[in-house]
């Protein structure tokens, strides 16, 4: 069962197992990744976004208490580095206004073409960082509402 491995891991990690936390990282890694490349919407801030998830959950493990699963807390924990990310950088100057979406009737309803793809990726781009998180932990990743409050503990 997964979430005992991660408990063990975890222990193993906190007894002084340094390879144990390379393991958990290896777990959770893409998780991690798509969720930064989703709201980041760049490769390489993505990556930089994920070394620092790992690196705080590093300095974090401690607190971590086995009440919830790793996996939510770990979420939770990617959730709001990921915030705290947007929120450092510049707001963008973009409107919603901007952005020209194709009609239905310019592309057959079943195609999803590059274009509607980066259309949708500069429409998520142009929205608040509150707005995106939800976004993109409920249409993206698949999230319930129930676990979208809990990994945003609202």
């Amino acid at each position: 069962m997964l979430l005992n491995s991660d408990k063990k891991l975890i222990k193993r990690y906190l007894g002084g197992d340094k390879d144990a936390f390379g393991e958990l990282v290896k777990r959770h890694k893409d998780y991690v990744y798509n969720l930064a490349y989703r709201l980041t919407n760049n490769p390489s801030d993505a990556e930089d976004l994920s070394q620092e998830i790992f690196i705080r959950l590093m300095d974090k493990i401690e607190s971590f208490k086995g009440d919830a699963k790793f996996s939510t807390w770990l979420y939770r924990l990617a959730t709001n580095q990921c915030l705290d990310w947007l929120r450092r950088r510049k707001p963008q100057e973009k409107s919603i206004d901007d952005v020209e979406l194709k009609s239905d009737e310019d592309i057959p309803a079943l195609i999803e073409t590059k274009e509607q793809l980066d259309d949708i990726k500069e429409a998520l781009a142009i929205l608040p960082n509150d707005f995106r998180i939800v976004v993109v932990l409920r249409d993206v990743e698949g999230l319930s509402y129930d676990e979208i409050s809990e990994h945003l503990n609202i």
